[in-house]
C-alpha cells in the first residue's frame, strides 16, 4: 500500500492523502458485503419496532463481546449513564482516574438508532492499544428512549465529567466514527459556544456530519458503497432528527458558524473512497482547514465505512497506526508512550477474546 497521493482537496492548513492500491482482502471484504450486509441493511424498515430489533441483533450476547487480547474494561457511570474505561495492552499502565493523564473520549457510531460501548469495545479496545491511552465511552440515550440532541447533552456531560475528574482538556482526544464521529465534532463545536476549553485533538472516522446527505458523494458512490445504502441513512435520519431541521447546524455540524470551527482543535479524518459518506469528510476537513486549524484527511481506496473497523486489512493496521501517530503529535511530551509502530498495529488488529 503506497500513501501520500494528493486528494482534489487543498489548503495550507490541509494534508490530504490517499492509501492505494486496495488490499486484496479489501476486494473480498468489499464484495462478502455487498452480497450479504447492503440488501439487508436496504430493506431494513427504521419503524419503533424495526429499530428495537435492530438494537437487540446487534448487541453482542452477554460475556462473548471480542475485544483485543490483555484489554481490560472497567464499568462505570457518567452522570446519570452507563459508561466504560477501556484499556488496551499498551494503556495498561495509564491511570484513568484522577489525575491529568491523557485519555480519550471515544463515541460510538450506530446512524443514532443503535450501537453502544458493547458493539464498538472491540474498536476501542484498539485504539486504546495504538495510543496507549485509557479509553472512557460513554453508553449515550437511543431511541425510543430519546433522539437528538439527547446524545449530544450526553456527550458534554462525559466529557464536563473528564475535566472536573482533573483531566486537563490538552490532555482528552475526542473521537468517534459515523454518528459518533458526527458527534464528536457537534461537542467540540458546542463546548466552544459554552464557553469550555477544546480538547487536545479530534479523531473523526467515516463522521456523518450533514443529515441533509447533500454531498455529492452521497449519489456519486451510492452504487459503490459496500456497506451504507444512502436509503438506510435516509431512515435512520428521520428517527434521529424526529423533525428537527436537518440543515440546521445542531443537526448537521457541518454548517455550523465559521467562528465556532475557528476554535477547533487539530483534526483527522479517515474515510473510504466508494463511501457515500466520503464527501461529509472531505468537506468537513476544508471547512477546518479553511477556519486556521491543523487538518489530516486520509481516504483509503475501496475500504468500507470506518476504516480501522475491519481488523482482517493492511488498510485497517495502517488506519490504526495513523490515528496512534496522530494522537502522540499532539499530546504534551510524556503524556503517551511512543507512536506504534507496524508490529503493535498489527497485534491491534490481529487477536482478539471475549469479554464479559
Amino acid at each position: 500500500m503506497t500513501s501520500g497521493a494528493p486528494l482534489l482537496v487543498s489548503h495550507p492548513n490541509l494534508d490530504a492523502r490517499t492509501f492505494a492500491p486496495a488490499s486484496r482482502q479489501t476486494v473480498a471484504l468489499e464484495r462478502a458485503l455487498r452480497r450479504t450486509w447492503v440488501p439487508l441493511a436496504r430493506s431494513w424498515r427504521m419503524t419503533p419496532r424495526g429499530v428495537r430489533m435492530l438494537q437487540r441483533v446487534t448487541e453482542p450476547p452477554r460475556r462473548r463481546v471480542p475485544i483485543l487480547r490483555g484489554s481490560v474494561v472497567e464499568h462505570t457511570t457518567v452522570g446519570d449513564r452507563p459508561a466504560e474505561w477501556v484499556r488496551g495492552p499498551r494503556a495498561l499502565g495509564a491511570s484513568a482516574h484522577g489525575d491529568d493523564r491523557a485519555v480519550v473520549l471515544y463515541l460510538h457510531g450506530g446512524g443514532y438508532v443503535f450501537g453502544s460501548p458493547r458493539t464498538h469495545r472491540n474498536l476501542v479496545s484498539r485504539i486504546s492499544h495504538v495510543t496507549g491511552l485509557s479509553v472512557l465511552a460513554p453508553d449515550y440515550r437511543l431511541p425510543p428512549v430519546a433522539t437528538l440532541p439527547a446524545p449530544i447533552e450526553d456527550a458534554l456531560a462525559a466529557y464536563r465529567h473528564l475535566l472536573e475528574e482533573g483531566h486537563a482538556p490538552q490532555r482528552i482526544v475526542v473521537a468517534g466514527d459515523s454518528a459518533g464521529g458526527h458527534l464528536a465534532l457537534t461537542l467540540a463545536l458546542h463546548a466552544a459556544e459554552a464557553g469550555l476549553p477544546q480538547p487536545a485533538a479530534l479523531v473523526l472516522l467515516s463522521p456523518w456530519t450533514d443529515l441533509t446527505m447533500s454531498g455529492p458523494s452521497f449519489a456519486r458512490n451510492a452504487a459503490l458503497d459496500p456497506f451504507l445504502p444512502g436509503i438506510a441513512l435516509h431512515r435512520a435520519a428521520r428517527v434521529a432528527l424526529n423533525g428537527a431541521d436537518p440543515a440546521d447546524w445542531r443537526s448537521s455540524p457541518l454548517f455550523a458558524p465559521d467562528e465556532l470551527f475557528a476554535t477547533l482543535p487539530p483534526t483527522l479524518l479517515q474515510a473510504g473512497s466508494t463511501e457515500v459518506l466520503l464527501d461529509d469528510a472531505t468537506r468537513t476537513a476544508q471547512r477546518i482547514a479553511a477556519a486556521g486549524v491543523r487538518t489530516e484527511l486520509q481516504v483509503y481506496e475501496r475500504q468500507p465505512h470506518v476504516v480501522p473497523l475491519w481488523n482482517g486489512t493492511p488498510e485497517a493496521r495502517t488506519a490504526l497506526r495513523e490515528i496512534g501517530r496522530f494522537v502522540d503529535t499532539l499530546l504534551a511530551p510524556g503524556e503517551a508512550p511512543p507512536p506504534p509502530d507496524a508490529r503493535t498495529a498489527a497485534e491491534a488488529a490481529a487477536r482478539e477474546t471475549t469479554s464479559a
